[in-house]
């Protein structure tokens, strides 16, 4: 059950972005190309792209709302797009509970084309396998598609993968696509579901460019982007390029998220991971509503807003020291030269926030007043450098005496004051029995501090090195 504050609506997001009183110059959305080059792309191409992609998607934005069955409150512009372009509201291979996973298949519940027992299955599962490995494409699908169905094939990873990859090899995407996009079932004795998801989606992706899928193109593109399944993952700029230069409006696609009633299915599962980019990519387009968003009861939208207006002040300090943001955040700030008044809101919502008495915001505050470089917020950084709060991950199993210790305060202030050129151990490290206990010694143990945060939801996507320190548990 959710805790009353963070399932606070996000109607203080619901102006349109295309309404925004903020005007966006003719930069602000110039697309990456494929291999991370800026392409140049005039105002009059923008616009033309989205004009197409508009209509591309037109009936999926009127039809939205029905084809979800939605009852509730009316839905935002900005939602209604985010819903069509995702897929949401039309992409039967997202999954019900969580949108972008295709690991929800029942091999019992597919229709079978032949009976047989367990054993005539392996033994043409074992041939199938030998034609893949000696790429013998073509007698492999029609060996596969003459024992077993089409939704028996795509529900199974090992057949998934051997008989969409050898459509792929006979230059039939149409027919791939359907084999790499179905949903496929989880063996619980493999832990490498995440590794299928993102590889299915991927491979689904490469089918759709190849037949010209362009509806598919984007709602997969953007699965990739907002749930990357993989590691410690940064923002997918190539991606993001990609959808922009094709008229997506990413900015839109973020906030039209953040905008979606919590009853609506699909998209709320995403809150993190739009907050996430709409941090990393921050610009004066979007400061109203990161402004906004910093008022959030929720702890991590309130965290990736500070960082947002963060960037969105960002000043170079050029010579009066160091440039590198590195350590604070993963993306390049810019400088934008927002005006004064807008500055002092950043700097009235820093203030609030450093007093908060959770460790999250305060370690996001730190992060901000970096990134806006004031010379005279040196002394506030150096006071978080002593901050209490710590946390502790037992990252060899709970039975483990060894206990890795980090404070996430203190290491967002230190990362903050390089911008400064003065360097400051944050404290922290590995350590068990009386090491533990003296590296504990004084502070406030926030390891189990989940307040204000939606159980149900979660990221994977980093954009600042100390995210390993303030990462929120996640399904």
């Amino acid at each position: 059950m959710r805790q009353e504050q963070s399932a606070q609506r996000l109607s203080i997001l619901s102006l349109s972005l295309a309404a925004a009183s903020i005007l966006v110059c003719s930069t602000s959305l110039v697309p990456t190309a494929a291999y991370g080059a800026p392409v140049a792309q005039t105002t009059a191409e923008q616009r033309r792209a989205a004009h197409d992609l508009d209509r591309l998607f037109g009936e999926e934005m009127k039809m939205a709302g029905v084809k979800l069955k939605w009852h509730g409150e009316r839905l935002t512009e900005d939602t209604i797009y985010a819903l069509a372009l995702t897929g949401a509201s039309w992409e039967p291979a997202w999954g019900k509970e969580t949108m972008f996973s295709l690991a929800w298949g029942e091999a019992r519940k597919v229709p079978a084309l032949n009976k047989r027992n367990q054993r005539g299955r392996d033994i043409i599962t074992t041939e199938v396998a030998g034609l893949y490995q000696s790429k013998q494409y073509r007698k492999l699908v029609e060996t596969a598609t003459s024992s077993f169905s089409l939704d028996e094939i795509g529900v199974d990873v090992n057949l998934k993968q051997w008989v969409g990859d050898s459509l792929l090899h006979l230059g039939q995407p149409e027919q791939a696509f359907p084999i790499f996009a179905a949903p496929f079932e989880p063996s619980p004795a493999d832990s490498r579901s995440a590794e299928y998801n993102r590889r299915f989606r991927e491979e689904a992706l490469v089918s759709a460019e190849r037949a010209g899928l362009r509806k598919e193109v984007i709602a997969f593109t953007l699965s990739l982007v907002l749930d990357p399944d993989t590691e410690d993952p940064k923002p997918d700029l190539k991606r993001i390029g990609i959808l922009e230069q094709a008229g997506v409006d990413f900015d839109r696609v973020l906030l039209g998220i953040l905008q979606s009633p919590e009853r609506l299915r699909g998209l709320p599962t995403y809150f993190y991971a739009a907050a996430d980019l709409m941090a990393y990519r921050a610009s004066p387009r979007l400061f109203p509503f990161l402004l906004q968003l910093a008022d959030s009861s929720d702890v991590y939208l309130k965290s990736r807003a500070l960082v947002g207006l963060g960037m969105v002040a960002f000043h170079s300090r050029g010579a009066e020291g160091s440039d590198r943001t590195d350590q604070i955040i993963y993306a390049i700030p810019r400088e934008y030269g927002i005006s004064s008044g807008e500055r002092k809101l950043v700097e009235r919502t820093l203030r609030d926030a450093i007093a908060s008495d959770k460790y999250r915001v305060r370690a996001a505050a730190a992060l901000a007043i970096g990134l806006i470089g004031d010379p005279e917020s040196e002394v506030t950084l150096q006071k978080l450098t002593k901050d209490r709060a710590y946390i502790m991950l037992a990252e060899n199993g709970e039975r483990s005496k060894t206990r890795r210790v980090l404070f996430p305060v203190r290491m967002a202030a230190a990362a903050a004051l390089e911008r400064f050129g003065v360097r400051v151990d944050a404290g922290g490290g590995t350590f068990s029995g009386r090491d533990l206990d003296k590296a504990r010694h004084g502070g406030s143990d926030e390891s189990m501090d989940h307040r204000n945060l939606r159980k149900e939801v979660g990221s994977l996507i980093t954009i600042s090195p100390i995210d390993s320190a303030t990462a929120v548990p996640f399904r």
